[in-house]
């Protein structure tokens, strides 16, 4: 693993930095849904795999679907490595202001992962008016993300301000809503009632994304 870390440090004190580009036209970053309001995107990165030097411009936020070692190097900073748990979460949120550069590398064993959404409005057009659930694991004034259990033949009513984006962090199958199962992800529109049900006899780890 030392060996591995070294490579990657090496690599990138050695190479000079790419060109940049747009963070959707980054190989491990995949658009999953566009709208005028967000976009949703998956980064997948295998062990080995460097991301391009690509740009962010809209804010952001995301949770690590599976975490591990990561080296990252923000334009005109030196590079670092740092260990993301699977499920943080985090963002940038002030991206108005100056878009955001950077690159990374796994340099774990294991894939690492993330699901993202970035708010392309950059202003809030939905009022978050209920009460601060004690489950959100990251919150600014563009998004919250919450965390939830749902235990096993149990059914849940989500309530939520802005859009929503529910994500199957367990990827049960047997998650459902009130018309379809939710294998991975879906979107609600901003007050569209979210009523949750776990058909199976395992507990299911969801999170909820709110765009404001």
């Amino acid at each position: 693993m030392k060996f591995l870390s070294l490579f990657f440090l090496l690599y990138f004190l050695i190479n000079s930095i790419a060109a940049q580009i747009a963070v959707e036209d980054e190989p491990l970053h995949h658009v999953l849904y566009e709208d005028a309001e967000i976009r949703i995107l998956e980064i997948v990165a295998l062990p080995g795999d460097t991301a391009a030097m690509h740009q962010h411009n809209y804010n952001y936020c995301y949770i690590a679907t599976a975490g591990g070692k990561m080296w990252l190097e923000d334009a005109g900073e030196e590079g670092r490595i740092v260990t993301l748990p699977t499920h943080y979460a985090g963002g940038k949120f002030e991206l108005e202001k100056a878009p955001f550069v950077h690159r990374f590398a796994n340099i774990d064993t294991a894939i690492i992962s993330f699901f993202t959404i970035e708010h392309k409005v950059g202003v809030v057009t939905h009022d978050d008016i209920l009460p601060l659930p004690n489950d959100r694991i990251m919150t600014s004034e563009l998004f919250a993300i919450r965390k939830l259990s749902l235990p096993p033949l149990s059914a849940r009513v989500l309530e939520h301000d802005g859009t929503a984006v529910l994500l199957n962090l367990s990827r049960n199958p047997l998650l459902h809503t009130e018309s379809e199962h939710v294998a991975y992800w879906k979107r609600f529109d901003a007050q569209e009632k979210i009523q949750i049900h776990n058909m199976s006899e395992k507990e299911i780890i969801i999170a909820l994304f709110e765009v404001y």
